[in-house]
């Protein structure tokens, strides 16, 4: 799935033995220390094995990305509904630019019951009071045969509470040809050097504020103090923004969207791009062992490529009728031999015992820990619009990079009234 903006670092605690058959009320288990593989699956976890009962509206946007994601995806469902034969699952396929707005317009008539995206909306969506608390599930997410790292956990939180069902991990890094490139960029003066060989998405259609996150700290940038103050001015975010610029008169590819630069890659007009592991499946399959994987590059100074890093998962219609089915129908979906399937799909499993066998997805994987845990600080939201539009308007117009950021940086400050 395509990521528009996206890992925290923070945790969760309670459990609960939801009713498998939807409607109910949940009671809960002690809580257990510790995170990652537990001894022994808890009585929630073993009773996501019995029959569903009713019907379920799913959103999903997995067909933004190709068809590896979608068919893993259906392949999933339709694995919980041979599991379950009384249980009715209603799948929508929603473009990935107009999920959450979607959502959100349709949320209070109950509409969809759940869906599955990264947690670009979560923070907001949560103190709206349109997601359902699922904190109650944290226990048994931990447990066995869950094992939900507490990195995935941490990431879906919101105010001390989990709102989301963590299913993946995801971030962006080089995908790069073989064949074209011997090794991997490894600095920014690399990238200058092999610029018509490389492609950046960086337009508001693609999603520029999310794609470019990983160059600020490449820069000894970041965009935000703990507080959620704009930091941008202090040094490296208007360096790596001038880097786009650069890279574009070197001769870089830049796209509005990651569909262009996919089918670039795989005709060889481009010899790698940042993408996230949405993007293995097709992208395995078309190249082979002529496709790799690498982080991005180090700075001028030293600094490491770090892109914002988050969960995909599951969130839960606060004004469902259905919220104990939803929440069933998550833990079903999540058991390893479902899991496995996504994994397979170039997913980056929460389940710590999981690992792709893809060797894209591995070194996707062994990326992870690197990256920056997407903040779920309320003052995020205004960093999307004002930084996306400076972006855009130093690699598409050409103006002074320093002053777009102080501009954005104020902007953003303003809306968050700091």
């Amino acid at each position: 799935m395509k990521n528009p903006m996206r890992f925290a670092a923070l945790l969760g605690t309670v459990a609960i033995v939801a009713a498998a058959c939807g409607g109910g009320n949940p009671t809960t288990a002690p809580t257990t220390a510790g995170g990652g593989e537990s001894a022994a699956p808890t009585e929630a976890a073993s009773q996501a094995a019995a029959a569903l009962t009713g019907s379920l509206t799913i959103w999903e946007a997995y067909g933004a990305s190709g068809t590896s994601e979608k068919d893993a995806f259906d392949k999933i469902v339709g694995q919980v509904k041979a599991a379950n034969p009384d249980l009715t699952v209603n799948v929508l396929d929603v473009p990935f630019n107009d999920l959450f707005n979607k959502f959100e317009t349709s949320a209070s008539t109950g509409e969809p019951d759940m869906y599955i995206a990264p947690n670009d909306s979560l923070p907001g969506e949560a103190r709206n009071g349109l997601l359902a608390d699922v904190s109650d599930l944290t226990d048994t997410l931990k447990a066995a045969p869950y094992n939900t790292s507490d990195v995935a956990l941490n990431a879906a939180m919101v105010d001390g509470k989990l709102f989301e069902i963590p299913e993946s991990m995801k971030a962006v890094e080089l995908f790069y040809r073989t064949d074209q490139l011997a090794t991997a960029p490894a600095t920014t003066a690399d990238w200058l050097t092999n610029a018509a060989k490389l492609g950046l998405v960086y337009g508001a259609n693609g999603g520029g504020a999310y794609y470019e996150w990983g160059w600020y700290s490449t820069f000894g940038g970041k965009i935000m103090d703990d507080t959620g103050k704009c930091a941008a001015t202090a040094g490296g975010v208007a360096d790596a923004l001038k880097f786009l610029s650069d890279f574009k008169a070197a001769g870089g590819h830049l796209y509005q969207n990651d569909g262009d630069a996919k089918a670039d890659l795989i005709s060889g007009k481009i010899g790698g791009f940042i993408d996230g592991p949405w993007q293995s499946g097709d992208l395995s399959k078309a190249l082979g062992d002529k496709l790799a994987v690498a982080a991005g590059p180090t700075g001028p100074s030293g600094g490491a490529w770090a892109p914002m890093t988050a969960p995909d998962g599951f969130y839960i219609n606060a004004a469902s009728p259905n919220i104990d089915l939803a929440k069933q129908f998550a833990l079903q979906f999540l058991l390893p031999a479902n899991e496995q399937v996504f994994a397979d799909a170039g997913h980056l499993p929460a389940n710590t015992t999981l690992q792709p066998t893809d060797p894209i997805a591995k070194s996707f994987a062994g990326l992870m820990p690197s990256g920056f845990a997407r903040p779920t600080l309320a003052a995020l939201n205004n960093y999307w619009g004002n930084f996306g539009n400076a972006i855009v308007a130093v690699v598409d117009k050409g103006t002074d990079a320093t002053t777009e950021v102080a501009t954005a940086c104020a902007a953003m400050d303003k809306a968050n009234k700091l």
